[in-house]
């Protein structure tokens, strides 16, 4: 597969994912995670889906937290820049926290490693200090 293929591939398969979430379409998004996938959402321990999750169970774990703990508002990806396996994505997203309705909005940018057109390392960087502020009680 050429690399331009590839990478057209790669973005595919992650706009498939983005659309996948927000829609609760865990099918869609297991079917595209490479079985070592690891996931690194970057905060504190307020936010109940920071951390590092390792494999399928530790995607189940994140994507369950992520769930459970907020409406996904919108999701919006705005811009990609790939290179083989190896994609940036940036765009913005509104979450609101469950667990106080609050709604914090911040722009995202997305490290994503992906083996054979699935997601084998994520990285999520947007504000964490407003999704902290508003899971706090």
């Amino acid at each position: 597969m050429s690399t331009d293929v590839r990478t057209s591939a790669n973005i595919e398969a992650t706009s498939r994912i983005y659309e996948a979430v927000p829609a609760g379409d865990a099918a869609t998004v297991f079917a595209l995670l490479d079985p070592e996938i690891v996931i690194t959402y970057y905060g504190n321990d307020e936010i109940p889906y920071a951390g590092t999750f390792s494999g399928v169970e530790g995607a189940t774990d994140f994507f369950t937290r992520v769930g459970e703990s907020v409406e996904i508002v919108s999701m919006e990806p705005q811009r990609f820049i790939a290179d083989g396996d190896h994609l940036a994505s940036f765009g913005h997203q509104v979450f609101r926290a469950r667990a106080t309705g609050r709604e914090f909005a911040s722009n995202f940018a997305h490290v994503i490693e992906l083996r054979d057109g699935k997601w084998l390392r994520f990285h999520d960087f947007m504000n964490s200090a407003l999704a902290a502020e508003a899971f706090r009680a």
